[in-house]
């Protein structure tokens, strides 16, 4: 027989989704910022000038907002420095090569090497996800160490590997058979409804999971 949620039980110990959600509208926030911006000034230098142009605002456009982001962290972190690398080099790639199409399906490539390294974490016993949670200041200290939330991140660090190799898909399918106009709104659309989908299953599934009953009978 119980009484009810012990005082260090998850129930007793899970924040609310009030506490939570100031961190991930944040979150929000960083994919707009790094997804919409940068397609936006690709398109007017491309218009304007052309592909060159298009690719240095784009680029240039990446690294600022995730300068910001580094300068908001007060460190530079392997979350920021490994994709300013991947756009340098894919932008400085596509501009040598004067591609504006190279450059737009560049991401996938990215987005194929985040897919495997996020799956790989998982296989390793080492998942990514948790270390990013904790980066980006958004798991509550007194449920980090929630054998439930564990298990929820190990799982969205395996559904977030399969976005990743998702949003490469839908990148490759729509640059081959749409217009660059209608590409560039329709990825800009698709991508932003994956990381929001993700996004919202990286608020419930935790929650859910550590709201499970504890099995206190024994």
């Amino acid at each position: 027989m119980t009484s009810g949620p012990t005082e260090g039980s998850p129930r007793t110990a899970l924040p609310g989704l009030s506490e939570v959600m100031p961190s991930f509208r944040r979150a929000i926030g960083r994919f707009l910022g790094a997804g919409v911006l940068p397609v936006l000034l690709f398109y007017v230098g491309f218009r304007l000038v052309g592909p060159l142009a298009g690719i240095v605002c784009g680029m240039a456009t990446s690294l600022i907002v995730l300068g910001i982001q580094a300068w908001r962290m007060r460190r530079l972190d392997p979350i920021v420095v490994v994709p300013m690398l991947v756009i340098l080099a894919q932008g400085t790639v596509a501009g040598l090569a004067g591609s504006a199409e190279l450059y737009l399906a560049a991401p996938a490539l990215e987005a194929c090497i985040w897919g495997v390294v996020l799956i790989g974490s998982v296989i390793a016993r080492r998942p990514l996800v948790p270390v990013i949670a904790r980066e980006l200041d958004v798991i509550p200290h007194r449920v980090a160490h929630s054998a439930s939330l564990r298990r929820s991140l190990e799982l969205l660090t395996v559904a977030w590997g399969l976005a990743a190799f998702a949003k490469a898909g839908v990148r490759i399918w729509l640059l081959t058979t749409l217009p660059l106009e209608s590409f560039l709104i329709a990825v800009t659309v698709a991508v932003a409804a994956i990381n929001i989908a993700m996004l919202a299953l990286s608020v419930w599934l935790p929650f859910r999971m550590v709201r499970q009953p504890v099995d206190e009978s024994a």
